[in-house]
């Protein structure tokens, strides 16, 4: 089992603060992180290790170890390779910048296509008048050399599948508006003076224990055309994924009382920036749902979790009332 690491807490600017107010008046200056919104800390996000049919393994092998080093593909150029949600906007139907000398790349992923997806010409083949075969370079800290052909087939075989995101959503192979991806939530009590509600003890990925009153929801959603504020988010409840699915929306999600950069359920850092009050009152102890959460970018929709979800995805979305 893998605990990411919590939010960056401000207790230790308080701390601070009062280490250096000490002085000759007996009266200290004022506090000036008295009035800072409050103290979110997450207390974790328990899941497995990634399963290797899922793109955010790939990131967490291949392209951030390997690729997202510095000065490549770190956001100086594109495909950006940081994140999962980045990387994900730029290799799926993603203009190509450069080709081969036939000009016979259009796109660096065509989602079912490996032999129109330039990505995995340029894993394989050196083209002429390009930098070269990728990776230019490896770092010490990738094992891609070692592994190659397990990698290369893993990319194969999810272009295959369509270029599915971390969720199983598939974009269109003819090159439209990629759907927003949902990267995770988080739940807080309404008031936010605490941190994140914990995942419940156990095997596997437990559901995460809430209280049968207003709960506070965060969501970090990403697009390849949108800002965080221009997408129409809401949610869902349901027993399982296919009663969530063919539930009425139950809310919106807005901008949220602060924004925060945390951990996703794929490992990597996305933007949390989008809140909702979720009305859980009267839920019978022990009582478990899904929330499914539904974005759009008025071309194409998205759905988290849905009904090809993979189980590892399924589970991560689920609520339990606490006893």
């Amino acid at each position: 089992m893998r605990a990411y690491p919590g939010l960056l807490l401000w207790t230790w600017m308080a701390a601070f603060a009062v280490a250096t107010a000490v002085g000759c008046s007996a009266e200290p200056p004022p506090n000036p992180y008295e009035n800072l919104p409050p103290v979110v800390t997450e207390v974790g996000f328990l899941v497995p290790d990634l399963p290797e049919d899922n793109f955010a393994w790939i990131h967490q092998q291949v392209l951030k170890p390997t690729c997202s080093n510095s000065g490549c593909h770190d956001g100086t150029f594109e495909p950006d390779f940081r994140t999962v949600g980045s990387s994900w906007n730029t290799l799926v139907n993603h203009p190509v910048i450069a080709n081969n000398a036939d000009m016979g790349f259009t796109r660096r992923v065509v989602p079912g296509d490996v032999a129109q997806s330039f990505l995995y010409e340029r894993l394989t083949v050196n083209i002429p008048n390009t930098s070269g075969m990728m990776p230019l370079e490896v770092d010490a800290s990738s094992d891609f050399e070692e592994r190659r052909p397990e990698y290369l087939e893993a990319i194969q075989q999810w272009i295959d599948a369509g270029a599915p995101d971390v969720n199983g959503q598939v974009a269109s192979s003819e090159g439209l508006s990629l759907p927003p991806q949902v990267h995770g939530f988080g739940v807080f009590p309404p008031d936010l003076s605490e941190g994140a509600y914990p995942r419940a003890e156990g095997p596997g990925i437990q559901p995460v224990l809430v209280e049968a009153s207003n709960v506070q929801v965060f969501i970090a959603v990403t697009d390849d055309q949108l800002g965080l504020n221009d997408l129409d988010c809401r949610w869902a409840l349901g027993a399982d994924v296919q009663d969530a699915s063919s539930a009425e929306d139950g809310g919106t999600f807005s901008e949220a009382p602060f924004v925060f950069n945390a951990p996703t359920f794929s490992g990597s850092t996305e933007t949390y920036g989008l809140s909702a009050t979720i009305d859980l009152t009267g839920q019978p102890p022990g009582t478990e749902l899904t929330l499914q959460i539904r974005a759009s970018d008025g071309d194409s929709d998205a759905f988290a979790p849905q009904d090809n979800s993979p189980d590892y995805i399924q589970l991560l979305y689920r609520l339990r009332i606490q006893s």
